[in-house]
């Protein structure tokens, strides 16, 4: 028992010395500071959607969301109180009979109900088209028209659907679990949601589903107020603007990364038993500490070997060993971050294999794969040191071009699909591609510049394919 009080209070102990101070330094003016002494306390509300929101512990909350409210909290001294709800519907009536004063989670296109200011998004993810197992790759959201597709309640996914394909039959859930469950029975097609939520909840499930796709849509995080908070949305982008990249690194990794990473757990039981055996020796066999902190060490390598190849595996496309979307979604929200902040331009390149599924059909599977590896291969070889190259899905690739202007994504657009349409590819020989391209501009949102090098893609394909097309 003694020996365990020890441990556990060492433990403790250690996480109060790192526990990360997460208040900004910001100097607020006169006007601000009166403002925010005036208001000296918000409420929110949100629902369970791991891993942005934690709301079973009530009245604890976590997640990503309550990582930025910290921030938030911390930097201006207003508290936040968090006030639980059961439904996305029982949050949106909440905020509509003025119960809570902010929604800490919404996108521009949400219809909340009453008039509502949005801050800056501070953080950013596609909606995504999740599908039983046995269905192919969806390239695009036109594919569902004419199908039965499931969208959460007065969910950002909801209002996306059905301003946008009115040939799609919707299908209205109270929740993710709930389409998810339609879906595996197979009551539904389809269900489109945020990514990150939809990757754990698959998980979570146990059910044969897969994330089959994507829209183009991308769910730009902000924090909504009601019209007479609009000097505390002009303060809460001050501080969101002084976030650094370092920091919104750490909160994903914090929340969504370690949710992927799964296998580590018995390493980690191993370093916490190692802790407790070195903490007892030390008071009953001090002569033995040397033994026991070289098994730690040992611990402590393979722990972080496997930790990195772990790490590796989760923003790795299996079959190509490019990055994966996830990645790529991390890597275009840094490059946004940093042309908000210091106007360097980026741009990005997405290109689709023309007649892919032809390929599939006429030389089967296996062929196609190869065709894949040696179109990610070639590449790869030919991109520049500090372009990101993934796999978006399907036969998609997507390339970001940190400082690049116009004139040079063109060129660079066009060199790489000389060099696909002059490859000999095994048993194909001959495949061409298609490419969209475009560059950061002032006043682009990931929404926006997503939507844009679609449409390029799209234009590219419809004026004949094997040919570079820049919006």
């Amino acid at each position: 028992m003694n020996k365990r009080f020890i441990y556990v209070f060492v433990v403790l102990f250690t996480l109060l010395i790192f526990l990360p101070d997460m208040a900004l330094s910001l100097e607020f003016t006169t006007e601000e500071q009166n403002w925010l002494d005036d208001v000296g306390q918000l409420s929110f509300s949100e629902v369970d959607w791991e891993p942005l929101s934690y709301t079973d512990e009530y009245p604890i909350y976590k997640g990503v969301i309550a990582d930025y409210l910290q921030i938030l909290g911390e930097s201006t001294g207003l508290e936040m109180v968090f006030i639980q709800s059961s439904t996305w519907q029982d949050v949106l009536d909440k905020f509509t009979t003025e119960d809570i004063d902010f929604i800490p989670a919404l996108s521009s296109e949400d219809n909340i109900g009453k008039e509502v200011i949005l801050t800056d998004p501070y953080i950013s993810f596609p909606l995504v088209i999740v599908t039983r197992s046995n269905i192919d790759f969806i390239s695009e959201t036109k594919e569902l028209e004419g199908k039965r597709v499931g969208v959460g309640k007065g969910y950002t996914s909801h209002s996306f659907i059905k301003n946008n394909y009115p040939e799609i039959e919707l299908v209205t859930t109270e929740n993710v679990q709930e389409g998810l469950k339609l879906l595996n029975k197979g009551k539904i097609d389809a269900f489109v949601g945020h990514l990150a939520i939809m990757n754990v909840a698959i998980k979570k499930s146990h059910f044969d589903l897969r994330i089959a796709g994507k829209t183009e849509f991308v769910f730009d995080h902000r924090i909504g107020f009601s019209t007479e908070h609009a000097r505390t949305v002009l303060i809460f982008n001050k501080v969101l603007s002084q976030i650094t990249a370092e920091e919104h690194n750490r909160i994903y990794n914090r929340w969504i990364r370690l949710n992927t990473d799964k296998a580590d757990y018995s390493l980690i039981w191993k370093v916490l038993i190692a802790s407790l055996i070195i903490i007892s020796g030390f008071i009953y066999w001090n002569m033995r500490i040397r033994r026991f902190l070289r098994e730690m060490n040992t611990l402590k390598n393979e722990l972080e070997a496997k930790n990195q190849r772990l790490n590796i595996l989760t923003i790795t496309d299996q079959l190509t060993g490019l990055y994966n979307r996830l990645k790529l979604d991390e890597s275009l929200q840094y490059e946004a971050l940093r042309f908000a902040r210091y106007n360097h331009p980026f741009g990005i390149i997405l290109i689709d294999i023309d007649h892919f599924k032809n390929i599939n059909d006429t030389f089967g599977h296996p062929t196609g794969d190869k065709v894949l590896e040696s179109i990610s291969n070639l590449l790869l070889k030919n991109i520049r040191k500090a372009d990101t190259l993934g796999r978006w899905g399907g036969e998609e690739f997507l390339i970001i071009c940190p400082e690049t202007d116009e004139q040079d994504i063109k060129q660079f657009a066009e060199k790489l699909r000389n060099k696909i349409d002059s490859f000999d590819f095994p048993e194909v020989h001959v495949s061409t591609a298609s490419f969209g391209a475009t560059i950061s501009r002032k006043g682009d949102d990931m929404t926006r510049l997503m939507k844009r090098v679609d449409e390029a893609l799209y234009s590219a394909k419809k004026n004949g394919r094997n040919r570079v097309i820049f919006k």
